[in-house]
């Protein structure tokens, strides 16, 4: 498979849609939409879980904590 078509792959299946969207979800609202199933959701999910909680140390020791 060459570049132009794991590119038209990637967006058949909306890989990167679906992570963002974990993302936002896991960072911002901080609830896994439970109608999503795709893969790449779930990753995104669970990074932006990771982020959400690793602004919580930075902010605790902006505070002097």
């Amino acid at each position: 498979m060459n570049l132009i078509e794991l590119d038209k792959k990637i967006k058949e299946h909306k890989v990167i849609e679906k992570f963002k969207d974990g993302i936002a979800d896991g960072l911002l609202h901080g609830k896994r939409d439970d109608k999503q199933s795709h893969h790449y959701y779930k990753q995104g999910y669970d990074y932006g879980i990771y982020l959400y909680s690793e602004s919580l140390k930075f902010i605790d020791l902006n505070r002097g904590e």
